[in-house]
């Protein structure tokens, strides 16, 4: 999935364009507006409420189709993850976060990813859930040093 690089740049997709990738059902991905923000819902809804989040600049997806259980697994990743560059709650006081890019740099090594893999938004429940034990791991560690000292 390419990513936008200068989201002012590129014009918004127009309502209705369809996503490059298929939903999870077979069906079409459409971009759809809500009180949220742009999407993609598949077009089989109410049968089929598979999305994926859009970019509110140019309507192109921010990852691949998704059911509820992913969806939430990619929000839990995402708090998890986060931890690392200082956001959140449940840091180690004598934690210094990583930049932004330090910390998907560790987590495609951790992972074991290219750089055009690791997107949270891209990832199945499974690799979530690894994000998780990672972060709870790497944040535990932290813990146990500055409890040494």
């Amino acid at each position: 999935m390419a990513l936008v690089e200068d989201p002012v740049a590129e014009p918004c997709l127009p309502l209705g364009t369809i996503c490059e990738h298929p939903c999870l059902c077979g069906g079409a991905m459409q971009l759809r507006d809500s009180k949220y923000g742009l999407f993609y819902g598949c077009a089989s809804f109410p049968n089929c409420e598979a999305t994926v989040g859009a970019h509110q600049a140019t309507g192109r997806p921010l990852g691949t189709p998704a059911d509820k259980e992913t969806k939430q697994a990619r929000i839990d990743a995402h708090e998890w993850f986060d931890k690392l560059w200082g956001k959140g709650e449940g840091i180690p006081e004598s934690f210094e976060p990583m930049r932004r890019g330090q910390a998907y740099a560790w987590l495609r090594h951790r992972m074991n990813l290219g750089k055009d893999e690791c997107h949270i938004g891209l990832f199945s429940k499974v690799q979530c859930d690894l994000v998780g034990e990672l972060v709870r791991s790497k944040l535990a560690r932290m813990q146990d040093r500055q409890e040494k000292r």
